[in-house]
């Protein structure tokens, strides 16, 4: 089958959010199936006749053969959730916006919707409203006819359906002419203003793409939308790039971590105007083709454009730890993965196909040398650009760019679930090493070519191919320089390897592997406490905010049992911290002051006594969090704050404070709040942050259960229900294994199947930990 072109002509009643469409598929092929769901088909002709064709809740296919066009009419509305063409509201009114990755065009038009279809479209919008509208492209013609307007968009590129955007209201706009690019950011509520930011960094960061890959930013404008209420974080529709406001939206007045984090979605994002949507992977078992270079780019373009930042240790916590986690369950998925279904699609957006990926690209970068993997890169693009490509046109032009076997090392690594541990031992001068493929639940027989790199006894970088199951290393004194290496090593005694660290990485890589080593029993509690006195006065940001958070899951997973331990580490890092007023210390305070405004009585009513608004941006989580532990009517003073919020990174914290409420009544009043017309649905996702609040996972757990269908509805076809479950269910199903287990095997939920069995791994994995920690104390 070979599909062309789409000629789309849609007819959208604004107040209604009704649409009648004409497109027009200039394609052919036999029998041809198109992709519909939710549509009134009410013609259908081929070549200029009408045709027969057999209907199905997932699409039409036509009889007999196609030889240049496909001539279909079609009715649909905007959608209530999160996925197609639906319906965003703020708080002055609304618009219509699309998300479409991975199989929501079929949700607006009839289409092809697979990548690898890639096809030109032309897109011509009515509304009987005078508002704007907002495409890939820039309109060629804009005409008014009393309260109607019409917007004519010319051809796009050839691209996937999954790209497609458009966007309908009154969106104002700001607009930057960077070096001769036109960046526009749009928003609602007159919030544009709060964009120039990102703006800022978009132009810096297409400069760095363009002189890094050597292909120009092909489209004649980027759009930045913020959209009110979005169920993913950002999609990387070609041209019109879409946002959460609070992942889009940042000033001076915003938070340290908010300001970073936008950088890093916007750089990602634009990423994916080279990977993803120039060159765009043939089917979506290669999703990490695109997710884990645009995670890997993002971090290197921050790290240029903002070298203080030190990007790298935010990659670390974010990609590669979250990865090498999820990536220790037998229930995990390789980063090449065979995918059969829509539903299957859905959900490997996570942390294997964007935060593994990623690391192990940066790993392969790091062993084959920065230039020859960058002309490796450059030679991709150039190949495929306006295509389709799979991995191994890939590792054909890095193979070419660096002269490295680059497919015989890479294969394993994307192909096979799982990663490898390296079992160390100091015998007689020698680092004796066993490999093995890592897990919480059990290690088993496996290996992998790992490019591996060592300190000698003298400080010098070493590095070494290392293939088979067994090998011995002269003069070797740390393992996984810098933590590039996407594996783990477990040293016969962690206490003792903290003085041959050389770095924050190194540190931060002892920690995790140390953590890792507790969670699949290799290394008992009283070891890992003994281990971790060493960076109780942490004064290093990367291991220092690592340590903080794995004591706070490890007292969340005893639920309070080892509070007095837990209370006596943040009371360290406190005195270690409190005198710094860095960009770094603002980050690690905020999170460290969270965590004792739940521990710490008099700190609680310190921050609670400040008024939220007028309290650092960076430390108001603390503050919402204080006041949901001392407040005499917590629920009521927090609400009182929400209905106060200009914007949503002040909604979220008062949201994650409502959440830590340790009166029963009042958190499950919170619980229903979150549901409600007041809270974004969007947000509905931040019910994750209760997993800390062990004071009440029996309400949760109750709560879970009743609103499991609300979840689904809200979050259908964005992949965040599974990764959702997987977050909570570890935590709440604690002490109620066997009913979890029971509930969850006589419900059919195929959209969240990966993220349920994950779940109850990792349930069984904390409830033994569990039973550990409580037998220690």
């Amino acid at each position: 089958m070979r599909v062309e072109k789409y000629d789309i002509e849609i007819f959208l009643d604004f107040d209604s959010g009704t649409y009648r469409g004409h497109e027009t598929i200039y394609m052919s092929g036999i029998d041809p199936w198109i992709d519909a769901e939710g549509l009134k088909i009410s013609s259908v002709k081929a070549d200029g006749q009408e045709r027969e064709y057999i209907t199905s809740p997932r699409g039409i296919q036509i009889t007999g053969e196609v030889m240049d066009k496909v001539e279909i009419d079609f009715e649909g509305k905007a959608s209530e959730t999160l996925m197609g063409f639906y319906v965003a509201r703020s708080r002055t009114g609304k618009f219509f916006t699309t998300q479409f990755e991975p199989n929501g065009a079929r949700l607006f038009i009839p289409c092809v919707d697979r990548p690898e279809y890639k096809a030109r479209f032309r897109l011509t919008v009515h509304v009987n409203r005078p508002t704007k509208v907002i495409s890939n492209m820039l309109p060629e013609k804009v005409e008014s006819s009393g309260k109607d307007v019409t917007y004519y968009f010319p051809d796009t590129p050839p691209m996937s359906t999954y790209l497609l955007y458009l966007g309908v209201g009154d969106f104002d706009e700001i607009e930057d002419a960077h070096g001769g690019k036109r960046i526009m950011l749009a928003a609602y509520d007159g919030k544009s203003a709060r964009g120039r930011y990102a703006v800022e960094v978009a132009g810096r960061v297409i400069d760095f793409y363009e002189g890094y890959f050597g292909i120009k930013y092909p489209l004649p404008k980027l759009h930045l939308i913020a959209v009110p209420e979005f169920a993913v974080g950002a999609m990387e529709n070609w041209g019109a790039i879409t946002f959460r406001e609070i992942a889009l939206l940042a000033d001076e007045k915003s938070s340290e971590s908010v300001r970073r984090n936008v950088a890093t979605v916007v750089a990602h994002e634009i990423a994916h105007q080279w990977f993803g949507d120039l060159v765009t992977m043939k089917w979506w078992d290669d999703l990490w083709l695109n997710e884990s270079f645009a995670t890997f780019m993002s971090y290197k373009a921050i790290s240029a454009v903002f070298p203080e930042w030190d990007h790298w240790e935010d990659f670390v916590l974010a990609e590669t730890d979250p990865a090498l986690h999820m990536d220790s369950l037998s229930t995990t998925h390789p980063i090449h993965v065979p995918v059969k279904s829509p539903e299957e699609a859905e959900q490997i957006f996570d942390d294997i196909s964007y935060g593994k990926g990623a690391s192990v690209l940066r790993m392969l970068e790091d062993y084959l040398g920065e230039e020859n993997f960058r002309k490796g890169i450059m030679s991709y693009l150039k190949v495929n650009a306006y295509g389709n490509a799979t991995m191994n046109d890939l590792w054909i032009s890095l193979n070419e760019a660096s002269g490295q076997d680059v497919l015989s090392i890479m294969t394993d690594w994307v192909t096979k679930p799982g990663h490898p541990v390296l079992i160390a031992k100091r015998r007689d001068g020698l680092m004796n090493i066993t490999q093995m493929r890592f897990g919480y639940l059990q290690r088993s027989e496996d290996s992998w070519p790992v490019p591996l790199t060592y300190y000698t006894h003298d400080g010098k970088r070493r590095s070494k191919l290392l293939k088979g199951s067994v090998t011995e290393i002269e003069d070797a004194d740390r393992l996984n320089v810098d933590g590039k290496g996407f594996y783990r090593v477990l040293y016969e005694n962690f206490e003792n390897e903290v003085r041959r660290c050389r770095s924050s990485f190194d540190r931060w890589n002892l920690l995790s592997d140390a953590y890792a080593g507790l969670l699949s029993f290799s290394l008992d509690f009283g070891s890992y406490l003994k281990f971790a006195e060493s960076f109780k006065e942490e004064k290093s940001y990367l291991p220092a905010i690592t340590i903080l958070s794995q004591l706070t899951s490890l007292n969340a997973i005893s639920k309070g049992k080892m509070e007095s331990i837990y209370r006596e580490y943040l009371s360290s890092l406190y005195e270690a911290w409190k005198d710094r007023n860095d960009y770094k210390a603002k980050m690690f305070m905020g999170v460290l002051l969270r965590r004792l405004a739940q521990q710490d009585a008099a700190k609680a009513k310190e921050l609670a006594s400040q008024d939220f608004f007028k309290t650092d941006p960076n430390y108001r989580g603390a503050v919402a969090v204080a006041k949901a532990v001392v407040s005499s009517a917590p629920y009521d003073e927090l609400l009182s704050i929400y209905s106060r919020a200009a914007d949503d990174e002040d909604r979220v914290n008062v949201l994650s404070g409502l959440l830590m409420i340790k009166d029963r009544k009042g958190f499950e009043k919170a619980l229903d709040f979150m549901k409600s017309e007041h809270v974004k649905k969007q947000d509905l996702r931040y019910i994750s942050y209760a997993a800390l609040n062990y004071y009440n996972y029996d309400s949760f757990w109750l709560w879970f259960k009743d609103n499991l269908n609300v979840l689904r509805k809200v979050f259908s076809k964005s992949g965040v229900l599974p990764r959702l479950i997987t977050s909570v269910v570890p935590y709440i199903g604690l002490d109620r294994e066997d009913e979890v287990k029971e509930f969850f095997g006589r419900i059919e939920m195929p959209e969240a199947v990966l993220g349920i069995r994950n779940g109850l791994e990792l349930l069984e994995v904390y409830s033994r930990l569990r039973r550990s920690i409580i037998a220690s104390l």
